[in-house]
């Protein structure tokens, strides 16, 4: 029998050394095997699967997720935030964006603005006053692009010649932008002249941004001096304010016998509502139940222009206010002494009693109350 060994069958082959593991798994040499041992977010016998995180995710509020290695992003639905889309509906409203006393209510990745009366637009930029609106811009121009920019809206650059017309603008300005302003008025242009007093010809070349015309000047409002007016060269960028005459709407666009005005060839619609109603197109009924004036529990009902109170017993007047004195309305028989409870009256009797109780009868009680009997005594109440 040949009992020499093998050598080659003494060498343990190293099966790592052909990197059969994948997506930076460490190989175990083992005899005749190996083991992948896998990086985190992978699987498999070679680490070959990458595993999906989305599984066991928990993206909230019909966020959509998206699997990475050993992790997941969840893509937020609009209006919501966080890694997990968990901080339901983003504030719209925290920036404030409703302008001149608008009210800013949120909503699901959009906000809305009540405007105050006489005002109207997605932020309030626009107002009527003494027959005319005033529409505020959000960005900056030239004068010469903030004039054709009032023309194609069928209005033109504001202008003012008294004071009261100024101070006005200054406030409205303060509660928008709170920025320089464009007014309509400006300068004629004044001839740049030579040495000699020749006038500059229109060969000379101006560098870009320089005025149009030499010294063109315009007229703005200046922010960081109350608001006085100011001249500076046309070319500055400033916002501005468009104007426009209001006019009576083509046809009635409010509703419930509102009076309709507009400006603007229409873009701006405004009504002046009855007594009762409010809305921007008088649709809504005023809830005047909405300041609770019926009182001690009193049930109020919300009626055009005015409401009425149900009072709970025991209480009369317009607003539930009086306290009913029943001992003022009725007589207690046997010269018995009367008690006003508030929902109801005792009679009682004297400390003496009656040798038979007291019988409820139809005479008891006044019309609409009834008689309940009661030790050595009676009480009616309202039914």
């Amino acid at each position: 029998m040949d009992l020499s060994l093998d050598v080659r069958s003494l060498i343990d082959v190293d099966e790592c050394i052909s990197a059969p593991c994948q997506n930076g798994a460490t190989c175990q040499d083992e005899v005749n095997s190996f083991t992948c041992q896998c990086a985190p977010g992978y699987a498999g016998t070679l680490c070959e699967t990458d595993e999906d995180e989305c599984i066991s995710a928990s993206c909230q509020n019909d966020a959509t997720c998206q699997d990475g290695v050993s992790s997941f992003t969840c893509q937020c639905a609009p209006g919501y935030t966080g890694t997990l889309c968990e901080i339901v509906d983003i504030d719209e409203c925290a920036s404030h964006p409703c302008w001149l006393g608008g009210t800013c209510l949120d909503h699901v990745d959009s906000y809305s603005c009540v405007c105050p009366k006489d005002t109207t637009g997605k932020i309030c930029e626009t107002v009527s006053s003494a027959g005319d609106c005033y529409k505020f811009s959000t960005s900056a121009a030239t004068h010469l692009e903030a004039t054709q920019a009032c023309l194609a809206n069928s209005g033109h650059l504001v202008d003012v010649k008294d004071e009261k017309k100024q101070h006005f603008l200054a406030s409205k300005i303060e509660a928008t932008t709170g920025v320089s302003t464009w007014l309509a008025m400006r300068s004629a242009p004044l001839p740049i002249l030579h040495s000699d007093g020749s006038i500059v010809s229109g060969s000379l070349q101006w560098l870009a941004g320089e005025p149009s015309s030499p010294l063109d000047m315009c007229v703005l409002l200046d922010s960081s001096n109350n608001y006085g007016a100011k001249t500076v060269f046309c070319t500055e960028q400033h916002n501005y304010v468009c104007e426009s005459a209001l006019k009576p709407c083509g046809s009635n666009a409010c509703l419930n016998g509102g009076n309709c005005t507009s400006c603007f060839n229409g873009s701006a619609t405004f009504c002046e509502c009855p007594d009762g109603f409010e809305g921007d197109f008088c649709e809504g009924n005023i809830d005047e139940c909405a300041s609770n004036p019926c009182q001690h529990g009193g049930t109020c009902h919300d009626d055009v222009n005015s409401y009425s109170c149900r009072c709970p017993t025991g209480y009369d007047g317009n607003n539930c206010e009086v306290e009913i004195d029943w001992c003022a309305m009725v007589t207690c028989p046997f010269d018995w002494t009367c008690q006003n409870l508030i929902t109801h009256f005792s009679c009682l009797a004297p400390i003496v009693r009656m040798v038979e109780p007291y019988q409820c009868s139809s005479a008891s009680c006044p019309d609409g109350m009834y008689c309940k009997e009661e030790s050595g005594s009676f009480s009616c109440w309202a039914e």
